[in-house]
């Protein structure tokens, strides 16, 4: 892992087709292969499957925000990060509150360097889940990419305290510090990823 790289989540959770009625079901099988598509890494597949299925209109209302969600997820792997919002944000219209997708809202405005559009949604994913560490590392990334140090090593220590098992956390913090001119703590952070991942690489080795 490196300073600022920032982790991304795929939301693969494909509802219940059971009960559907018939006039939903080629939509939604096909938006269920742009789903594996996605899990499969085949973003070109995905996008178009996914695309297709919402053009259809036969996809149930209730769901539509997921499949936005996953087509967003789709265009970002692409590097289609201004259409990756737009699908985030379309998604946050049908339900405000699904944390997913403004959280991978804010992965995509990190990308383009909009960092305080980042630490905004990473901000409200938080509102979610207080302890999410990948939120907490990523706003932690943004605050550094601003150069606003302190802020960052506040955001690595929360998200270390939600997930002490993750090395790539005390890696983020250790570059902080050095960062920081704080040599003998980045040090003990660098340790401990050793301890936690012994291939992993740090300034140490």
């Amino acid at each position: 892992a490196r300073q600022g790289a920032v982790v991304a989540v795929v939301m693969l959770g494909f509802p219940a087709m059971s009960g559907a009625p018939a006039a939903w079901a080629g939509g939604l099988e096909q938006a269920k292969a742009g789903l594996t598509a996605l899990a499969n890494q085949e973003y070109h597949t995905a996008l178009t499957q996914l695309t297709e299925a919402m053009d259809s209109n036969e996809l149930p209302g209730e769901q539509i925000h997921l499949f936005l969600a996953a087509r967003g997820y789709a265009k970002a792997a692409l590097g289609d990060y201004n259409a990756a919002i737009e699908d985030y944000t379309k998604a946050l219209e049908k339900d405000a509150g699904y944390a997913q997708a403004v959280f991978n809202r804010g992965n995509a405005y990190f990308s383009l360097r909009h960092y305080d559009l980042a630490i905004s949604d990473y901000s409200k994913a938080l509102e979610a889940d207080v302890k999410d560490a990948k939120a907490l590392n990523n706003r932690g990334a943004a605050w550094f990419k601003k150069g606003n140090l302190q802020s960052a090593m506040a955001n690595y220590s929360m998200a270390i305290a939600a997930a002490p098992d993750d090395p790539d956390l005390y890696l983020n913090r250790g570059k902080t510090y050095e960062a920081l001119g704080e040599p003998d703590k980045a040090r003990e952070d660098f340790l401990q990823v050793k301890k936690l991942d012994p291939s992993a690489k740090t300034p140490l080795a």
